[in-house]
């Protein structure tokens, strides 16, 4: 009888700690998931803290729609059927498929990334869509290796990784259709902890050699800018 009462004890014991250390260990993973608004790889890779799967949910979390407002930043971008579109840094896809929508089945969207498991995850999301006019492109920190010019360069949450922005985007102009544009959303100072200054996206553009065409003030956390290369 005390021999039982001992292992009932002991038992108890185990389950008390295994349970603390259970919530300890999600109370972290929680910190790692929900820490702030996730962000898209293109001047590095990000590192996962859980399997793929969660991975894919913190960048496509449906708190993200109260503050980025995907269907009005679609909208302001005026796209039209048979447009090419590159989304750069375009992680799981969040914009991908909205833009791939916007541009219709005869228009294609180019989701580019330095992430391979960024990309796999598209492929996979392409194919169940059956969005035959998605193509994902694995990028290099200094380029994004577009494979054709496009229409628009589309980049959301990225800028702020990429080194060397200013020779980066001027190479990168080589990758726009006459007359093509570049859309760059990042966050303001003070809304996340990653952030571009305002003042500091606009002189980076205009050393690149670009003009901005026009600034939208709608979304609350993010600067949004359209920006166009200077006429020669």
């Amino acid at each position: 009888m005390t021999t039982l009462r001992k292992h009932s004890l002991s038992m108890n014991r185990f389950c008390r700690v295994g349970a603390v250390l259970l919530l300890w260990a999600l109370a972290l993973a929680g910190c790692g998931m929900f820490s702030g608004p996730p962000t898209h790889s293109v001047g590095h890779k990000h590192k996962h803290i859980n399997a793929e799967e969660v991975a894919h949910l913190r960048y496509q979390e449906p708190d993200r729609y109260t503050w980025q407002y995907p269907e009005r930043v679609i909208k302001a971008l005026k796209l039209e059927a048979g447009m090419k579109v590159a989304d750069l840094g375009a992680g799981t896809g969040y914009f991908t498929f909205r833009l791939a929508e916007a541009v219709d089945t005869s228009g294609k969207v180019y989701a580019v990334d330095i992430d391979a498991e960024m990309n796999a995850s598209i492929n996979k999301q392409a194919v169940a869509k059956q969005q035959e006019n998605v193509k994902t492109v694995l990028a290099v920190g200094h380029d994004p290796l577009i494979p054709e010019p496009v229409d628009l360069i589309f980049s959301v949450n990225a800028y702020h990784h990429i080194k060397d922005r200013a020779n980066y985007f001027r190479n990168a102009a080589r990758y726009l259709k006459p007359g093509g544009r570049v859309a760059i959303i990042d966050f303001r100072k003070g809304a996340f902890r990653h952030y571009t200054e305002l003042k500091v996206l606009l002189e980076e553009f205009k050393a690149a050699g670009y003009a901005l065409d026009k600034t939208h003030g709608f979304l609350p956390r993010q600067n949004f800018l359209v920006f166009s290369l200077n006429k020669q």
